[in-house]
């Protein structure tokens, strides 16, 4: 029995030759870079739309901060609570605060953020004083008076 050769069937099989190595490169580089600016223009128009959605629905924001914060310091019903109660009161301040200059809005945030820590346990208060400074350096305006400190 003769097994049957490639070349009595059909045509030879044709490999198909590979692009150069630095033409794939570039090809690589390009769709990673549009990966990167595709995930940066999406994630400044999150950013945008949730700023925007805040500032004209300033009554949601106690509560949706209230519960980020629940779920990263796994807060009990009774501190989520009293949280929501400080928040509410502070954010209302320091809305009328944003009129005024920087170290009233300070000084607000502040006091929401001692009150806030009282109602805190251990690492939970620690996890809180860590983002309420974040928050301070990143979204309040600068304190002229903290330089004097």
């Amino acid at each position: 029995m003769t097994l049957p050769t490639e070349t009595s069937h059909s045509h030879p099989k044709r490999w198909r030759k590979a692009l150069p190595v630095w033409v794939q490169v570039v090809v690589l580089l390009i769709v990673f870079a549009s990966g990167i600016g595709v995930g940066g223009v999406s994630a400044t128009h999150y950013v945008i739309d949730r700023m925007q959605h805040y500032r004209t629905h300033p009554e949601v924001l106690p509560e949706e901060i209230t519960q980020s914060l629940a779920r990263r310091l796994r807060l009990t019903a009774e501190q989520q609570s009293e949280i929501l109660e400080i928040i509410s009161r502070r954010h209302a301040r320091i809305e009328e605060a944003r009129q005024a200059p920087a170290p009233e809005i300070h000084s607000e945030f502040d006091l929401m953020e001692q009150e806030v820590a009282a109602v805190l346990e251990g690492r939970q208060k620690q996890q809180w004083l860590s983002t309420a400074e974040w928050v301070r350096s990143s979204f309040l305006p600068l304190n002229p008076q903290a330089s004097g400190q």
